[in-house]
């Protein structure tokens, strides 16, 4: 018997050891981001359609909201320098859907600065024709009892319009910059602005 001959039978045990170290990786890799957002909505301060947590950008943030942050958010500052605030469904509970139109309307937060960002499925920014991608008091027109409306579609008015994506899921984030104290220690309680679905012009 060769050298060759004799070694061939070892070799199918090691590519069976490979491909199970492979197989393994790439469902790793596939259900670890599920299971970071399964596991922050669990752990989430629910305001009607929005989503926040009190630690997010501190330091007692748990590694499970870190590795959500870091696939998702990137940067987080701290609770005291900015709330965040996620949604995902609107006020009816009902997922939040490309190619549909919705109204966002409340009072601003109590805050030095906010602003309210559209989010496609891959956490990253809608790209559109107006090279719109947020909405906040500056760009906005007062309306007469100090509040504001964001009407969200594929194509919006150019006066307080934000662009969606034409199909599939997408979020958006409210950030609340410097927020008053009474934000902090009501994130469940303090008033939000409603997601509503709307008729597409």
């Amino acid at each position: 018997m060769s050298a060759t001959t004799a070694q061939r039978p070892r070799r199918r045990p090691a590519l069976a050891v490979l491909g199970i170290v492979i197989a393994a990786a790439i469902t790793g890799a596939l259900s670890t981001k599920p299971l970071l957002f399964w596991l922050m909505e669990q752990r989430a301060v629910h305001n009607g359609p929005w989503r926040t947590s009190a630690s997010t950008g501190s330091v007692s943030a748990n590694p499970w909201e870190r590795a959500t942050v870091a696939l998702a958010g990137l940067y987080a500052l701290t609770p005291q320098e900015a709330a965040y605030f996620t949604a995902f469904r609107d006020s009816r509970d009902e997922p939040l859907r490309g190619g549909t139109c919705y109204r966002v309307q409340g009072q601003p937060p109590p805050s030095r600065w906010w602003s309210l960002t559209v989010y496609g499925e891959d956490h990253f920014l809608v790209p559109n024709a107006q090279h719109l991608y947020a909405r906040h008091a500056s760009n906005l027109p007062a309306q007469a009892d100090g509040g504001f409306v964001i009407d969200l579609a594929p194509r919006p008015s150019a006066e307080r319009g934000l662009p969606i994506p034409t199909e599939g899921p997408f979020s958006l984030t409210l950030r609340v910059y410097n927020p008053a104290p009474a934000v902090l220690a009501q994130l469940a309680t303090v008033p939000l602005p409603t997601i509503t679905r709307e008729p597409c012009p």
